[in-house]
């Protein structure tokens, strides 16, 4: 039976802040903190030249007719920690393991990625509240179903992002997510053929979750809700990526 991979839910909230203020505001003390907080500088990375072909989709896209996809502010960096508990191997394997696929999808988006290193913090899907201004950082973990209700079935991962809006009429940004990955099917998998592979490309599905892709109907692309073989990055994925990787800065 083919594995399922299930997205999050990419949550959108509106909050209204004096964010005004940092952004337009002269004088010495706001250059500098606007040069603090990441703001008024240019993309920290340059998305990947693909060749077009496939077929991609977003989690969310902005109001309006545009079409655009929500993204992550591409001049901050994604801050990232991983709770290794569960994990196939030791702590050092399971960081290398995640270190390994979130480069490769910073290397497709031009999105930069910073580890903040282990946590002890556990996996929740429930709808939340981020305060503005506040970045909490991603969370990669692994769990059973027991524990993430999501993971229930035949469902090998869950990941998705939560975006913000700080005002009315302004872009709505991702600002922080998940990716939580099933301690089970990770320990059947290590004792599998090319189980490595696989572990791989259920991390990589997730991480694009993250980061803005959808499921879509091509069993072509790796964003196929069902795992059936494909172990990269489909044209299709590539270039939803790359798209993931052009948002304005904030």
């Amino acid at each position: 039976m083919a594995e399922r991979w299930k997205s999050g839910v990419a949550l959108l909230v509106s909050v209204l802040v004096l964010a005004g203020v940092v952004l337009a505001g002269p004088g010495d003390e706001l250059s500098a903190l606007r040069r603090a907080l990441g703001i008024g500088q240019g993309p920290l990375g340059t998305p990947a030249d693909v060749p077009e072909g496939g077929v991609h989709a977003f989690l969310q896209v902005q109001p309006g007719d545009s079409g655009d996809p929500v993204t992550w502010d591409p001049c901050r960096e994604i801050r990232y920690e991983v709770n290794t508990e569960g994990a196939p191997g030791d702590a050092e394997e399971a960081l290398a393991f995640v270190a390994d696929g979130v480069a490769e999808v910073s290397a497709i988006t031009g999105l930069q990625f910073e580890l903040l290193g282990e946590t002890d913090r556990r996996p929740s899907w429930e709808s939340r509240f981020v305060p503005a201004g506040r970045r909490e950082p991603v969370l990669i973990a692994w769990a059973q179903a027991s524990e993430v209700e999501e993971l229930a079935g035949d469902v090998a991962g869950v990941g998705g992002a939560v975006a913000q809006s700080y005002r009315s009429g302004s872009l709505y940004r991702y600002v922080t997510g998940q990716v939580t990955l099933d301690e089970d099917v990770y320990d059947d998998l290590s004792r599998s053929a090319n189980g490595r592979g696989h572990q791989r490309a259920i991390l990589l599905h997730e991480l694009g979750h993250l980061v803005g892709l959808d499921h879509v109907d091509s069993a072509d692309e790796l964003m196929y809700a069902d795992n059936v073989g494909q172990l990269e990055f489909g044209p299709g994925d590539l270039n939803g990526l790359v798209r993931l990787g052009e948002g304005r800065c904030s």
